[in-house]
């Protein structure tokens, strides 16, 4: 076995969060081997949203940066010469809006090319985990309410607070009902990536427009992390970030993750975002 082979989860990810385009496998698949050549593989590239409207009442809109990051995305790939077969969005209007964006900037071939809208790549719903969640922990922690009302002040005291909400759910010890819970939510993603590969064919190439918990969740089922580490993976990637999957008869392999090789090139660092 070799060192890369024998690498637990946790230095996996950090590794994956190291580096853009480091590729990784899964351990029981050898690079070298008919699924990783290029010639008989189908690629999966999931593109998270662009960056969305945090701050405004509607966080399921593009902001004006956003729509930039999308615009410069679809350029990037327009002058790599890149060519998809199919095209699949969450139904979120942050997803869509990224997908129409995208392909906007591309060839003319993509113009005509249905977007194909999947509840199966739509984020998990935040916001009512935060309000099933946070009253839980503050009836817990009564400080952590200073922290709440101090979130458009102290945002990274309040994305801390938001952590911990989510790993909370996740946990599957403080389901309150009325939500989806994190097994459903993987299983969903999980079965809508089964499809996407069943329908591909040999050779192809498609995308899918998603959100970072998907993102994370087809890492996941790549390499198969545990859920602690999927979700704190999935606070790692940015804006129209970029994340290649390649498939076969022997299963899903992550290629390169969160590239944002399109955004680093315009040299401005206010495109690099992560909301």
């Amino acid at each position: 076995m070799t060192s890369d082979q024998s690498e637990t989860g946790s230095s996996k990810i950090k590794r994956l969060g190291r580096s853009r385009y480091h590729h990784w496998y899964p351990r029981t698949q050898d690079p070298f081997s008919p699924l990783f050549e290029s010639g008989f593989m189908s690629e999966i590239y999931f593109i998270r949203h662009a960056q969305a409207s945090f701050e405004n009442d509607n966080y399921d809109q593009l902001s004006a940066l956003g729509v930039r990051q999308s615009q410069i995305l679809g350029e990037y790939f327009r002058r790599l010469g890149l060519k998809f077969d199919s095209v699949y969005a969450g139904t979120m209007k942050r997803q869509v809006d990224t997908a129409r964006e995208v392909l906007s900037r591309m060839p003319e071939d993509h113009t005509g090319l249905k977007l194909r809208r999947e509840s199966a790549f739509d984020e998990y719903d935040f916001t009512a985990i935060l309000k099933t969640q946070i009253p839980l922990m503050i009836d817990e922690e009564p400080a952590l309410g200073e922290i709440l009302a101090r979130r458009a002040a102290d945002r990274p005291a309040f994305q801390k607070l938001f952590e911990r909400a989510v790993t909370r759910w996740i946990s599957g010890r403080y389901d309150t009902g009325g939500i989806e819970t994190w097994p459903d939510y993987g299983a969903r993603i999980r079965g809508g990536i089964q499809q996407l590969m069943k329908a591909g064919g040999p050779q192809k190439r498609a995308a899918v427009f998603t959100s970072g918990g998907c993102v994370a969740v087809a890492v996941q089922m790549a390499l198969d992390i545990s859920d602690v580490k999927t979700i704190e993976l999935s606070w790692q990637v940015r804006n129209t970030s970029v994340s290649v999957f390649k498939y076969g008869s022997r299963g899903l392999g992550l290629f390169s993750f969160n590239s944002t090789a399109h955004l680093e090139a315009q040299d401005s660092a206010d495109l690099l975002t992560y909301r």
